[in-house]
């Protein structure tokens, strides 16, 4: 167990081993303090330990229960349930700001942003940022070399990146990329904030790659990402 970001715990019950062993490994990169259960009564036995954050698997049988019992502005809660075969999408719950359990669909690249925005979020920022699925060509430069990848998501603020060797975490880069339909060339300085490696994507059901925060878009990238982003989202299902 290690110290996390201004102490924050985060507690993790989910039966499927891959899953919950690389979710701990991540997090536990990024600095929180993580505890792993497997069962949901090993995980009750240690709530007195007052978690910031829980993730609950929901075929651990009364997660669905113990989730709606716990979410408050003390510990705020994801319930994560089993995506179909073949899918990459988890659905669930997420207590919001307004501490009101509310369903999301959240793919899996972006459930260690979910936890990153809504236990440490931007400075100002109340509501994550809402993402849409990518699939455009990147190109990242870093440290004088040009790697070819793609955008899985974006949102406003940052991006998961489809790489095959993700950059660590807090490597700046310089990012260029094109949205379709807009005719802008996006072309800006990024910074790497958590990354899924290649021997962890399968147990994450993720490609390996990077999340990203943007760290200068002009205020005209910022508008016509946002639009994009707005009128995409109203379109996925």
């Amino acid at each position: 167990m290690t110290q996390g970001h201004n102490g924050k715990r985060i507690f993790i019950a989910d039966p499927r081993d891959p899953e919950r062993m690389v979710l701990s490994s991540i997090l536990g990169r990024l600095g929180y303090e993580i505890s792993a259960f497997s069962t949901l009564e090993e995980f009750l036995e240690h709530l007195e330990e007052q978690p910031r954050l829980v993730v609950l698997h929901a075929a651990l049988e009364g997660a669905v229960d113990r989730a709606l019992s716990l979410g408050s502005a003390e510990c705020r809660v994801i319930l994560v349930d089993l995506p179909p075969e073949g899918s990459h999408v988890f659905s669930g719950f997420v207590d919001a700001t307004e501490h009101v359990l509310r369903g999301i669909n959240v793919r899996v690249p972006e459930i260690v942003m979910v936890i990153n925005d809504f236990i440490s979020p931007p400075e100002g920022m109340i509501r994550r940022p809402p993402r849409v699925a990518g699939g455009y060509a990147t190109e990242l430069r870093l440290s004088g070399q040009t790697i070819h990848g793609h955008i899985y998501n974006i949102s406003v603020t940052g991006a998961f990146l489809e790489v095959s060797s993700p950059p660590e975490r807090d490597e700046r880069m310089e990012l260029r990329f094109q949205l379709p339909h807009t005719g802008e060339l996006f072309c800006c300085q990024a910074l790497s904030t958590w990354r899924v490696l290649p021997h962890e994507s399968a147990a994450m059901r993720s490609p390996p790659g990077c999340g990203v925060r943007f760290l200068d878009l002009t205020p005209e990238q910022s508008a016509l990402l946002e639009d994009f982003v707005e009128r995409k989202g109203r379109v996925e299902p």
